[in-house]
Formats: structure tokens, C-alpha cells, sequence
């Protein structure tokens, strides 16, 4: 069965990670997203895939081609102008439309093999007219919801409900297998949850292939390092430690867990890494650095004395200075941290962290969560960032800044300090 992969969106809602980068190619664990998701497809079976792009595609068909290096077929179509997945869709009509049937799949889902399997399967053995991956979740209201019966026939589907419309916590998990009279819906809704509900209300038969193991869908910035901790389990955790040979771990330093410590990496004494953990080639990491579980290094980075980096995400080419905390953030490639910044992971009066998307102010589900930074910025010394607070590509924070909230791309942020003087009365002394 040929398998349509859904890559071209903007994603805006991963602002500023995609400012210049498809959401895709976003490294997780070493790899692009897409890379993991044909990867799991190519275990599952399927072969012949067609990549639907359109934002910023040029480098998906650049890093993809033909597929040959990831033992798979691919074909690209294009979404000229990206508006919706119903159009991501259509642009595939031509190519699809003589299959029996097919499978759909978001470029921005992780998960396993067996989903394809599982899903492909009841297609087949049910006669369904479509199969609708679902997996529970406890935040139905940032996912499309299907409501099941007994039989795990979809009865009602609601994308992104609000409180009083959640009836169920099944989340559609962005796998759906098709016969190609969806694209006669599409051609007239031009949404994919309207078309599917419209095939349920005319009594066809749409399951729900349930899964009840770990997914992602990565819809947010902070799914990327729920992604990262998915990742990092599948390929380390219970698996044992890769340490390349090239690599210097220089004594007395510690390695706790399984780890990937990738060629050229050089680890200077006392320093402490606990996996799961990976790191990427020809990155330097200072004397006394903590680098705590669930965090990924790419290439190239640069981490200085006496850094505590914790399950954050660290993108090529970034380089973090002397004595700074960075607590479950997103730092972008070539982005410049000043010795002494803090990239607060929690609010000191313990309140539901908050961050802006798409102009309006979200809650986050995290307990702990720090800071995205696009690429190319530059936090000077002794920054301080508040949790979820978000700062635009090639932006400058100036030295001693309290950022609250977000900076916009190619923006100067600074705090501006007024001095007071008061002239000590009779009597006052001076305190020691």
C-alpha cells in the first residue's frame, strides 16, 4: 500500500524554530523528524512513498531525494501555495486516485511500526471505507477527538474542542488509511475532519485504529521535548551506551546511563553526562558541566564551564557560556548564550506556565518548561528568560535583561536601569 506523507505546512504555531526551517527537519535524537517517521514506515512494510511539500520544501527533497539511502521509494508533490492538510492532500489526486487505497500520514508524528500495521489491518479485515489512528491523551484540547462505540466505529469527530464539547480523550494520531473517494469529499469541504464526518453521517463505515502505547505529535514547541524523551527511550534507554572512539572523556568525568557520545566529542574532567542522553559529533563540553537526562546536543556545540543543561534541546553550532542554567528549553541552531544566562524552567510562585501562539496566550502542559530560542540570537551575560517566554531569529538581548515576554525576530530587547540617590538623614548608621 502506497503511503502519502503530509509535509508541507508552515506549522506557525513552532514560531521561531521554523522561521527558515520546515518543521520536519527539526532534529530529534540525532535525526529529522521525517527521517524517524520513514523510518517506522519502512519497518512497517511501506516502500512507496509520496511526500506532499510545500513550505520551505526544497530542503525536505534536498535532504530526502529518491529515498535510496532510507531503502525506500519517494515521490514529491507540491502544495504551491500551503493553506490546509485537505490541500496537501488534493495536490496527490492525480497520483493516487487509481489505488485501491492508501494511507495518509502527518510528517510531524512519532510513534511506532506497529501503527501502520494495526491500522492497515482492520482496513482489510473490517471492509472499512476508512481507519482513523487514535490514541488517548489528557489534553484533548490540543488534538481532533473522536468519539468511539463499543465496536470502534467513529460516530463524531471535533477538532481542537473546547471544554464543554470534550466527550472523549481519543486524539486522532495523524494515521489514516483511505480509498480514494476522500478526494471527491475534500474537492467539496476542503477540510479533512468535515469529509471524514461527512462519510460518517452517511453511515459509512470510519473506525478507530486505537493505540494505547507512547506517541508524540508535535504540534507545539514544547512537543519537541516530549518527542526528544520518546526518542531517547526507544533508542537508549535499556539498550546500553554508543561512545564513539574518537571521542575524549577526559578523567575524572562521570557517564551515568545509557548514552550516545557521537565522533569528536570532547568531555573535560569533572564534568557529569546522564542518559539518556545523545550528543552530537565535534561538540566541546566545558570542565564541571551537568548535562542531566533527556537533553540532545547537536553538532558543533559549544557548552562552557560550569553549565547545567537539563531535557533541553540544543540545536548545531550553539554555544552556551560559563556558569548558565538551561532548564527544558529549545535553543536554535547558531544561537549565542552569554556566560551567566538563566533560562527559568518553573515559576518561582509555583503558577501554571503560560506562552503565546499564534497571538493568543495558551496554558502549557508542563510542569517544567523554559525557553525556545530561534536561530542565530544572541543572549548576552547575566540574561535572565521567564518559562515560556519566546525569542525570534538573529534577535540580541542585551546584558542584565529580565525577559518576560517575547522578542521578535531580528529585534534588540534590553532592560533599562535607573539609578536612585538619597542622602543618609542624622544619625543613620551605616550597615555592615
Amino acid at each position: 500500500m502506497r503511503a502519502l506523507l503530509l509535509a508541507g505546512s508552515e506549522s506557525r504555531r513552532m514560531w521561531p524554530l521554523v522561521g527558515t526551517f520546515p518543521k520536519p527537519l527539526l532534529d530529534i535524537g540525532g535525526k529529522p523528524i521525517i527521517q524517524w517517521m520513514i523510518e517506522d514506515m519502512r519497518a512497517a512494510g511501506i516502500r512507496d512513498i509520496l511526500v506532499s511539500i510545500g513550505y520551505q520544501g526544497d530542503q525536505i527533497r534536498d535532504f530526502l531525494g529518491r529515498g535510496h539511502s532510507l531503502g525506500v521509494k519517494i515521490d514529491y508533490v507540491v502544495q504551491k501555495t500551503p493553506k490546509s492538510i485537505a490541500d496537501s492532500i488534493l495536490v496527490a489526486q492525480e497520483e493516487l486516485q487509481g489505488e485501491d487505497a492508501f494511507i495518509i500520514a502527518n510528517a510531524d508524528i512519532l510513534g511506532e511500526p506497529m501503527m501502520f500495521r494495526r491500522a492497515q489491518r482492520q482496513f482489510k479485515d473490517l471492509n472499512a471505507e476508512a481507519v482513523i489512528s487514535l490514541t488517548l491523551t489528557t489534553t484533548p484540547q490540543f488534538y481532533g477527538i473522536a468519539e468511539i462505540d463499543e465496536r470502534a466505529l467513529i460516530k463524531r469527530l471535533v477538532e481542537k474542542p473546547n471544554p464543554t464539547e470534550i466527550q472523549s480523550r481519543y486524539a486522532v494520531a495523524g494515521i489514516y488509511v483511505v480509498q480514494p473517494t476522500i478526494f471527491n469529499i475534500l474537492e467539496t469541504t476542503h477540510d479533512l475532519t468535515t469529509a471524514f464526518q461527512q462519510l460518517i453521517d452517511n453511515k459509512k463505515d470510519v473506525y478507530g485504529s486505537v493505540w494505547e502505547r507512547d506517541w508524540v505529535e508535535i504540534s507545539y514547541p514544547w512537543d519537541l521535548i516530549r518527542a526528544n524523551r520518546f526518542i531517547l527511550d526507544k533508542v537508549l534507554t535499556g539498550k546500553g551506551s554508543f561512545i564513539a572512539r574518537s571521542a575524549d572523556i577526559q578523567q575524572p568525568s562521570r557517564i551515568e546511563g545509557s548514552v550516545h557520545i557521537s565522533d569528536g566529542v570532547v568531555v573535560r574532567p569533572h564534568s557529569t553526562i546522564r542518559g539518556p542522553t545523545y550528543i552530537g559529533p565535534n561538540t566541546y563540553i566545558g570542565n564541571n558541566v551537568l548535562v542531566r537526562e533527556y537533553t540532545a546536543l547537536g553538532s558543533n556545540v559549544l557548552v562552557g564551564f560550569g553549565v547545567e543543561i537539563k531535557e533541553s534541546l540544543i540545536y548545531d553550532e550553539a554555544k552556551i557560556g560559563r556558569l548558565c542554567f538551561v532548564g527544558d528549553s529549545i535553543v536554535g541552531r547558531n544561537v549565542d548564550i552569554g556566560a551567566g544566562a538563566q533560562l527559568v524552567n518553573r515559576p518561582v510562585a509555583g503558577e501554571t506556565i503560560t506562552s503565546v501562539i499564534g497571538g493568543e496566550r495558551v496554558t502549557v502542559p508542563r510542569i517544567k518548561y523554559g525557553a525556545v530560542i530561534g536561530d542565530n540570537a544572541i543572549l548576552s551575560p547575566n540574561v535572565s528568560v521567564y518559562p515560556g517566554v519566546k525569542i525570534g531569529t538573529n534577535s540580541i538581548v542585551l546584558p542584565g535583561t529580565i525577559l518576560s515576554e517575547d522578542v521578535p525576530a531580528d529585534t534588540e530587547a534590553k532592560t533599562t536601569h535607573k539609578v536612585a540617590f538619597r542622602q543618609l538623614g542624622p544619625g543613620e548608621e551605616k550597615k555592615t
